[in-house]
């Protein structure tokens, strides 16, 4: 019974150890005849010793590969600092062209996110074999443990601390191999770290040799050297782009595009791919219910809806460009720069002069039948014309050579080609009966366009020539989606106007300053907009930007305070965010809250204004911090406005306060018929200084919320809105009185806003009058009705007595004549 005094201490610990270092229990064997449980432990620590040894023999391996991996690393640096002279190089050399400095800057690009994809696959092993490291040697450590409790409980057997000194040998081993292959990847994350930081520095001086050029490149001169026109240097350029592009069909480069892809490409960058063209579908699925809804039908039948007919037209085009840019995101953009950028580019052509087509389209379809048929007799042309010339030069410059001398003749062709199209297009148009006044204008101006570009290529400023033809392009597409906007914007101005006041389509009197303040900030960032889009097209954003930067962020000390511009414009849109979010909060609690909450109007109105109340102070304290002013500007604010209430403001002051004790206190609602002054009105509005009453003969009061707490009101509407009244009349002397009193009780029977409640209506003789018998009916009837109520009871009252034989008398009066 060798390992029977073993069983019961290993037992015990077994639970607790992990699946890879447990097994080591089994050196517990069975007795000469074992136990169930001794002869499992004993299997469970051959088990454990045999993994243990297919895990060193698997980490031999990837040391192995990981040792040939940092020799491959080191031949990429050497490959990498080769390159990197000859970047160096093109700094260096003055001759050397902005295209060739930014096509190395697209080279470092792409070397920095293939060494970054290296260093994250280093660093993720790292981190995987640190753990398991990690693990290994609190292995050993508890195996040591149990070694020594194991020795001192089974008096030294033999066999046991023979297999556990294997054991630990086994796991001592394991350690070692671990932590070599954690020096192999720290080597390796060193060559590609040094890589990296190479082609950082590298990258800053081509960005900063790029920026010096640019600022001189326009007014750089070349000699124009049109040597393509010699065959022999035409065959030779077709012949050098030929080869170039067979290479890309060569099995060997197939073989490694497609070995780098499987290489650069994780899943989660199929998955994003996956995910773009699911977004895609649901775009265009989404765009085709849009589009066949009325509503969507209705609106692009007038200039409202040309935003979503030019939305509906791009929208393939901007889904396209989305994809393109994730993917140039990926690991694929490592595989196919040049294709990707060549895409973008591309596409960003083909966008722009989809915007001008679909923009000239809709603004000539309101003009005379000629000049829409010449449009679209030309439009084809130079639609197609620039894109057909951007794919070529765009072609030839990302896949053949950017120093082709095909791009000289292309450009000059296409210069000429643009050139004639824009003097036979104003021919035609002013062949035209009756063209119109500001065709000529137009037309002088895009002539001289045209022909300023040639003469600046053909004079030898052939970038400056580029920078005009696009830098206009680019222009006309933006001056023709601002135009579709002003239309749309115009219409919607006029269709709310005449919404308010469809006869004059004047708004005053509306209650929407807000949609003022909205209208006139869009046409604002219209503008801005527009300034931005100018600025970059033509490549002035290097300069203008920063400068408007730094005026926009610049602090301005007054006093204790710093102000800047950033902060005034943010705490105006706060102000604005604001009152947007009042208008919004009290309708929303109008219409959806309060409405069905059984509160009277004038409950309602309160719990509205004292909400908008704190809406507005938030807001104003939030504007307030962030035009500047910290909590002791604050305090500053609030001492010398509490000096203020002592002096000019306590009347202003008093009216607030008494707003909301009317608010509290509710002695007055929204809605109530008060009278003030001898005057009946209804309540509109109880604001922070006045409450404004509108009396029934639509004038409006404003009244200091002051006088409703200091001085007397009639509040007719208290509590309930039930009012009595009475009507007096007289009939003629020898009357039936009790004919009267049943006749005037039926006639407020027949009159329906004449109410039961609180009281039925009663009759009372009064007086013996000089000339009647004075009567009295006393009714009861609504605030809004009682008016209504008198008329009617005195018609029918007339009625029913004209019926019955009653006569009102008038005053008699006897005269005597003395003679």
């Amino acid at each position: 019974m060798r390992y029977l005094s073993i069983i019961s201490v290993l037992a015990g610990v077994f639970l607790f150890l992990m699946p890879g270092w447990s097994m080591v229990l089994t050196a517990a064997a069975a007795e000469t005849t074992p136990s169930p449980e001794g002869q499992q432990l004993e299997a469970q620590f051959s088990q454990a010793l045999e993994q243990t040894q297919k895990d060193i023999e698997a980490l031999e391996s990837e040391l192995a590969v990981e040792t040939r991996n940092l020799d491959e690393d080191e031949s990429q640096l050497k490959m990498y600092q080769s390159r990197m002279t000859f970047l160096k190089n093109l700094v260096i050399m003055s001759e050397v062209g902005i295209s060739e400095l930014e096509k190395g800057v697209e080279e470092i690009d792409l070397s920095r996110s293939l060494i970054q994809t290296r260093l994250q696959t280093i660093d993720q092993r790292s981190e995987k074999l640190r753990q398991t490291l990690l693990s290994t040697t609190e292995r050993a450590a508890m195996l040591d443990q149990l070694r020594k409790e194991t020795k001192s409980q089974s008096a030294q057997d033999p066999t046991v601390i023979k297999e556990y000194r294997e054991f630990q040998s086994l796991l001592e081993k394991k350690q070692a191999i671990l932590r070599a292959i954690l020096g192999v990847l720290s080597e390796q994350e060193a060559v590609n770290k040094k890589a990296f930081d190479g082609f950082e520095d590298i990258r800053s001086k081509l960005i900063q040799e790029i920026t010096e050029k640019k600022g001189g490149r326009l007014l750089q001169r070349t000699d124009k050297q049109y040597s393509i026109w010699q065959i022999d240097v035409f065959k030779q350029e077709l012949t050098h782009g030929v080869k170039k592009m067979s290479g890309w069909l060569n099995p060997s480069a197939v073989k490694e595009k497609w070995s780098l892809m499987k290489s650069q490409t994780a899943v989660f960058d199929i998955m994003v791919f996956a995910g773009l063209f699911l977004a895609a579908f649901a775009g265009f699925r989404a765009m085709a219910v849009i589009t066949g809804q009325p509503l969507f039908l209705s609106w692009t039948r007038q200039r409202i809806g040309y935003p979503l007919l030019l939305i509906q037209a791009c929208l393939p085009l901007l889904i396209g460009m989305g994809m393109v840019f994730i993917v140039s995101q990926t690991g694929i953009n490592a595989v196919f720069p040049d294709l990707i950028q060549f895409l973008q580019s591309f596409l960003v052509v083909v966008l722009l002069t989809r915007v001008v087509r679909v923009a000239v389209r809709l603004a000539v379809e309101g003009q005379p039948a000629q000049i829409l048929s010449v449009v679209l007799k030309w439009q084809p042309f130079f639609i197609w014309g620039v894109r057909i010339f951007a794919f070529l030069l765009l072609f030839i410059h990302r896949f053949i050579s950017f120093k082709s001398a095909l791009l000289s003749p292309l450009f000059l062709l296409f210069e000429l080609l643009l050139i004639a199209g824009v003097f036979l297009f104003f021919r035609d148009i002013n062949r035209m009966e009756n063209p119109p006044g500001y065709v000529r204008g137009i037309g002088l101006f895009f002539k001289t366009a045209a022909v300023a570009g040639l003469i600046a290529d053909m004079a030898g400023y052939s970038f400056l020539a580029a920078y005009w033809y696009i830098s206009w392009g680019i222009t006309i597409a933006v001056a023709c989606v601002t135009m579709l906007l002003i239309y749309s914007i115009q219409d919607v101005d006029q269709k709310f106007k005449q919404a308010v006041e469809p006869e004059t389509g004047n708004t005053h009197g509306v209650s929407y300053p807000f949609y003022w303040i909205l209208s006139n900030g869009i046409y604002l960032i219209i503008g801005m907009l527009v300034f931005f889009a100018l600025v970059f097209s033509w490549g002035a954003g290097d300069s203008i930007f920063p400068f408007l930067a730094k005026i926009f962020t610049h602090d301005y000390t007054l006093g204790k305070l710093q102000l800047s511009l950033s902060s005034l414009v943010f705490a105006f849109v706060v102000i604005l965010l604001t009152y947007a979010v009042v208008r919004i909060w009290k309708q929303m609690m109008s219409e959806k809250i309060l409405k069905k909450s059984g509160l009277s109007t004038g409950a309602r109105e309160s719990i509205l204004t004292l909400s908008g109340y704190v809406v507005w102070a938030l807001g104003i304290l939030l504007s307030l911090t962030a035009f500047g002013l910290n909590t002791t500007s604050l305090a500053v604010v609030f001492g010398a406005l509490s000096i203020g209430l002592g002096f000019g403001l306590q009347n202003i002051f008093n009216n607030f306060i008494s707003g909301l004790i009317l608010l509290f206190e509710r002695p007055i609602q929204v809605g109530d018929v008060v009278e003030v002054g001898g005057t009946w009105g209804e309540v509109l509005k109880i604001n922070v200084r006045s409450t404004l009453v509108q009396t029934y003969d639509n004038s409006t009061l404003i009244i200091p919320n002051s006088e409703f707490i200091s001085s007397r009101v009639t509040n007719w509407s208290h509590k309930d809105p039930y009012i009595r009244r009475d009507l007096k009349l007289g009939v003629a002397y020898g009357s039936d009185t009790a004919l009267v009193e049943t006749l005037l009780l039926q006639a407020a029977d027949h009159v329906k806003e004449v109410v039961q409640y609180p009281r039925k209506a009663v009759v009372q003789f009064i007086d013996f009058g000089e000339s009647s018998l004075d009567f009295r009916l006393r009714f009861w009837s609504t605030i809004n009705d009682f008016l209504t109520a008198e008329t009617r009871l005195r018609f029918e009252i007339d009625r029913l007595f004209r019926e019955n034989g009653v006569e009102i008398p008038f005053p008699q009066r006897d005269v005597h004549m003395k003679a």
